[in-house]
Formats: structure tokens, C-alpha cells, sequence
């Protein structure tokens, strides 16, 4: 047998899937025959990268493995044709000379702002690596992106694009697997597990958005696809672009870039800020007058969904939580109900405060719920509608509002983060960001960087064809006027505030721990805690450790540590010496809550 080939075993009485990795000697003990040799296996390549992610990430073999999609044995040999003739649209001079930057290096990042036309560049080069006789995988950061992208991709490649995500189904899936198998798909695109398919003679990976915090999994293993994507190029001696309007720090520092300038920072927009409120002023209703007469659209970014995130006593000042978390309920009206975000517990909407018994409550911090109602009632002939995970729940239905915004049946779209995420519109005239300074408040290192890259997105998303309106309300009106138009001055100044402390300059790692007993919790912090004292090595220090920032969640208290270090080996081999079943490990976190 090869190793690499997939079997089933006896293991427990189950019938389980197991990969063979090498030869060993015969054990001493008595061992089972293998149940059935399977026509599936994973390539030598493919056996590294997970060998690769269960020592860097910190997670089983099995974990590792179970991210990939197998190879069929019996997959032939495919002549793809070299002569392909695909329509790509004719690039500008400076795309031209982003295009031929890109492929003169074998790991590069495309810094275009919006509307500068990243997609016509990565277009060609698609087209010249399937000319080239190879296969492309394309990721976007979540299913929100990929309807319009897959119209774009699909437009030149027809056929040979195939999208992958969470949603398709099981027969759309085994049809996809069939087409990479026999060479008529060449072209994958989806969210990060379409890094981990079947496909052969990959020449090019394209990591769009790169910036987007999606590309991290939330559970183990904890990788990010992003970094992923060009541990991939390196091992299969493939292409990797990276494409965003504000990439993040690490990878302006870390690898070669191209500036490609758009309209973003010309006279096309006006910025308005105003004090932080978090309410829809007489200002923004005047601006929204102005532009729903004008018949143009405007999007409004929320950060929280529902209509308010917390109910609070006004008398003893606390704020109706969750049984299970400690967090606030948000306020769900069409529901009649206050909903955790976190768990999913509902209950009804409570009259009176569950700690004092005071009627005198409430809400505060607006959703996008209560400002959909607010706009609808001030201008009530305008269509109204709702961009966020309450109202978007399939493709379907994504692509439904996504048409009947461009097609200009809205006027206005409401939503959170989910409209920042790479859509094109056409015919937005105001874009307006209410909350923006919760996200510039969270106790995060790239908490800056996370609020400046949201604002650009959601205000590049006006303006494509004529001039615009951003209002930004916030208290931080120095910051983002300073910077909103110049992402790249912001990289550079960020780059000095992280020196010695954080990424790119250092290695994070968080030791996240959680038990129904929050004694037994703690008690486990403080024997990891002795344990990484003990074996701490010269390059890792520990930056902290105590409650999470939320404390529960799920019925399960939470306690954390966070180690930095200059050397990824030392940060890792202090971290497995001192390693427990109790222990989640978050090796370069992206999260702290």
C-alpha cells in the first residue's frame, strides 16, 4: 500500500476512515485486518500541507486530514487544450502594469482601491494560467460575496467556473467533484473550504479580500485560509495573489505589493462626520431626502443586527442578559423577543428589570431592525429593506435583494458588515456608517485597523458612477479624516505603534479555556499558567491572562492567555510541552472576545 491511500478500520466497533501515513513495524499486540481499501487518496503535496497545519495549528492529524477533499485513484490524466480563446477586457495602462507585476512574482499583494478594477486584472491572469495547461482556485471570504463574482467569472470562463460553499448541495457538490475529476471544471471559487478540494495542476490562487476576518475558522483546527493559500502556492510552486482596497498589515509588510489607484480618492465623494450619536439625525434624514429626490440609493452600515443590542435599568443601571452568557440581549421586536447572538436563547421581551423589578427600562445601541423601521415611517413611500444575517439566510434570497437593489427596486439597504463585502453597486449616492466607534472601541490591537478598513469598504461602495455623500458619525473625526482616503499613509503609521508589541513584528498565541465549572476553569488556568513559567522560552512572554472578554457563553465560563514571541518554533514548542485536553489553542488570533 502507498501512503497516502485512504482505507476503512475496525476502531471501536465503527467502521472509521483512516489515512496511511507509513510504514511501521509489526506491533507486539494483536492488530485488526483493514476493512476495505477505498479508490480515494491524498497526493504527497496534500499530506505535508496537513501535516503542516496539525503541528502550526495545533490540532490532531484526523483534524487536519478531515479539512481536505480526497483524489480518485482512478482520475486519468487529463490533455487540457492549449489554445483557448476567452474574452478579457482590454486593461488601462495602469492596470496593465499591476497585471505584469503580479506575474513576475510568485507571491505578491494587489493593493487597488474600489472601483479600480482588481477583477479585470485577476480575469487575465486566469485566463493565462488555464492557456498554460492549469487550474485556479479562487476564494472569497464568505458566501456573500460569491453570487456577483461568479456572474463575473462565469461571463468570460462559462462552464469551467464551478462555485463552492456551505450551501450547495450534496448532488451540486458530487457534480463539481465529477468535473474536477474529468477536467471540464478548471476554475473553483468559493469561500475558504474550496482551498482544501481535489484539484489538480493548480497554477494560480487568487485570495480576494484578503483582509476579511471570515478567512479565519472559528473552530479547531483555527487556521486562516489566507495564510494557507500561499503555504499552498509554495508547496505546489503556484501563483498567489492576494487583492484588496486596505489589505492587512501583515501582508503590506510581508510581501511585494502593487499601488493601484482608483477614483476612491478623488473630488467624487464628500465627507460629512458628525459626533458620535449613534442616531439617525436631522442631518442624515436631510441627506436621505435629498437623495431619495434625486432618485439615487443610499446604504446605512449598522454594526448589530435587531432592533437594539441591550435593554438597561435605568434605576440600578443594569443591563437584561443572557442566562447562559454574559452578554446583553438584543431586542428583536418582529420576534416579541430578546435573543442572545451568542447562544441563540430567546425570551420574551421583559417588562420589568429581572434584578431590581424597576419598570424604568431602556434601549440603547440602534439595530438595523429599529433603523429600518425609523427610515421607513420618515419616508414611507421608499422601498426599504434589510442587509444582515436575520434577513439574508440563503443565496437565493441574497441574490434576490443584491438584483433588486441594482436593478434600482431599492432605495435604500440597511445592513451590517454584510454590505461592506466586495458587492458592486451602481447607483448609491449616500453612504451613511452609524456606530463605527463601537468597533474602534474594542479592546484589539487591530481594533483601528479593523474600523478604518469597514469605513473604506462601505464608503467605496458609493460613488461608482457620479458624485457621493459619506457621512461618518463618530468622535473620531481626526482619525478617519486623516486617513479614510490614504489607507496606505494609515499602514504605515500603524506599522510603528505595533513595533515590539504585535503582528507583523511578533507571533500571537491564545489559550482559550472553558468548563461548565468555573472553579475547575480557573483552577486550569493557573496549572497552565505555572506550566508555561516553568517551560518558557527566552523569545515568548506571557502578555496576560484572567476572564475572557466575555466571561460566558453557552453555560461554559471562559478564561484565557494570550503569549507573544518573536519565533513561531518557540512559541509553539512552549505552548505543546504545557498542552490539555481543556485547552483551545489560537495560534495568530484575530479575535479576543
Amino acid at each position: 500500500m502507498q501512503n497516502g491511500e485512504i482505507i476503512e478500520v475496525s476502531l471501536r466497533n465503527k467502521i472509521c476512515k483512516a489515512v496511511i501515513l507509513e510504514k511501521v513495524k509489526q506491533p507486539i499486540f494483536k492488530t485488526k485486518e483493514i476493512k476495505t481499501v477505498l479508490d480515494l487518496y491524498f497526493p504527497l503535496y496534500y499530506q505535508k500541507i496537513a501535516k503542516f497545519i496539525s503541528s502550526y495549528y495545533m490540532c490532531s492529524l484526523g483534524e487536519a486530514f478531515a479539512l481536505f477533499l480526497p483524489f480518485f485513484k482512478d482520475a486519468k490524466k487529463i490533455n487540457y487544450q492549449k489554445d483557448e480563446d476567452f474574452t478579457v477586457a482590454t486593461l488601462s495602462s495602469e492596470q496593465q502594469k499591476a497585471y505584469e507585476f503580479l506575474k513576475n512574482h510568485d507571491i505578491s499583494l494587489l493593493f487597488g482601491d474600489t472601483g479600480s478594477g482588481k477583477t479585470e486584472i485577476y480575469i487575465k491572469l486566469i485566463s493565462d494560467t488555464l492557456k498554460n495547461r492549469q487550474n485556479i482556485i479562487f476564494l472569497m471570504p464568505e458566501i456573500a460575496l460569491t453570487p456577483q463574482m461568479q456572474k463575473r467569472l462565469k461571463a468570460v470562463f462559462g462552464k469551467k467556473v464551478a462555485l463552492w460553499h456551505s450551501k450547495v448541495t450534496k448532488k451540486k457538490k458530487e457534480e463539481i467533484l465529477q468535473g474536477l475529476k474529468n477536467g471540464n471544471i478548471r476554475i473553483i471559487a468559493g469561500a475558504r473550504s474550496a482551498l482544501f478540494l481535489p484539484v489538480k495542476d493548480i497554477g494560480l490562487i487568487v485570495v480576494d479580500e484578503e483582509h476579511d476576518n471570515s478567512y479565519k475558522a472559528n473552530n479547531r483546527p483555527r487556521y486562516n485560509a489566507r495564510d494557507l493559500a500561499v503555504y499552498f502556492g509554495k508547496i505546489l510552486k503556484a501563483k498567489v495573489v492576494l487583492g484588496s482596497a486596505t489589505p492587512t498589515l501583515n501582508s503590506y509588510q510581508k510581501y511585494p505589493y502593487f499601488r493601484l489607484k482608483g477614483s476612491f480618492a478623488g473630488l467624487k465623494k464628500e465627507f460629512i462626520y458628525e459626533k458620535n450619536s449613534e442616531e439617525l439625525s436631522q442631518n442624515i434624514i436631510n441627506e436621505l431626502s435629498k437623495i431619495l429626490q434625486e432618485k439615487k440609493q443610499a446604504i446605512i452600515f449598522v454594526p448589530t443586527r435587531a432592533n437594539f443590542k441591550y435593554i438597561n435599568c435605568f434605576d440600578c443601571g443594569s443591563c437584561v442578559t443572557c442566562p447562559f452568557c454574559s452578554v446583553g440581549m438584543s431586542l428583536h421586536k418582529d420576534k416579541n423577543a430578546l435573543v442572545c447572538h451568542y447562544c441563540g436563547y430567546s425570551e420574551p421581551i421583559v417588562k420589568k428589570c429581572p434584578k431590581c423589578g424597576s419598570e424604568h427600562l431602556g434601549s440603547f445601541r440602534m439595530g438595523t431592525e429599529e433603523v429600518k423601521e425609523r427610515v421607513s415611517n420618515i419616508f414611507p413611500k421608499a422601498n426599504i429593506a434589510k442587509f444582515d444575517r436575520d434577513a439574508i439566510k440563503s443565496t437565493k434570497e441574497l441574490n434576490r435583494v443584491l438584483k433588486e437593489f441594482n436593478d434600482g427596486d431599492i432605495d435604500v439597504l440597511i445592513g451590517t458588515q454584510m454590505l461592506s463585502k466586495g458587492h458592486d453597486y451602481s447607483g448609491i449616492g449616500l453612504s451613511v456608517i452609524l456606530g463605527i466607534d463601537s468597533i474602534m472601541s474594542q479592546s484589539d490591537f487591530k481594533a483601528r485597523e479593523n474600523a478604518l478598513s469597514l469605513a473604506v469598504q462601505i464608503a467605496g461602495r458609493s460613488g461608482r458612477n457620479g458624485e457621493s455623500k459619506v457621512v461618518i458619525q463618530t468622535s473620531n473625526e481626526e482619525f478617519f479624516k486623516k486617513y479614510i482616503s490614504d489607507y496606505e499613509s494609515f499602514l504605515k503609521d500603524e506599522l510603528t505603534y505595533r513595533k515590539d508589541l504585535y503582528p507583523p513584528y511578533k507571533k500571537l498565541a491564545r489559550l482559550l479555556i472553558s468548563d461548565k465549572n468555573e472553579d475547575k476553569a480557573k483552577n486550569i488556568m493557573q496549572e497552565s499558567i505555572q506550566c508555561l513559567q516553568q517551560n518558557l522560552q527566552k523569545e515568548v512572554e506571557i502578555v496576560g491572562y484572567g476572564e475572557a472578554n466575555i466571561k460566558k457563553i453557552a453555560s461554559r465560563f471562559r478564561y484565557n492567555i494570550l503569549l507573544r514571541s518573536t519565533s513561531s518554533k518557540a512559541l509553539l514548542q512552549t505552548i505543546s510541552r504545557c498542552k490539555q485536553p481543556h485547552i483551545e489553542i489560537d495560534i495568530d488570533p484575530i479575535s479576543f472576545s
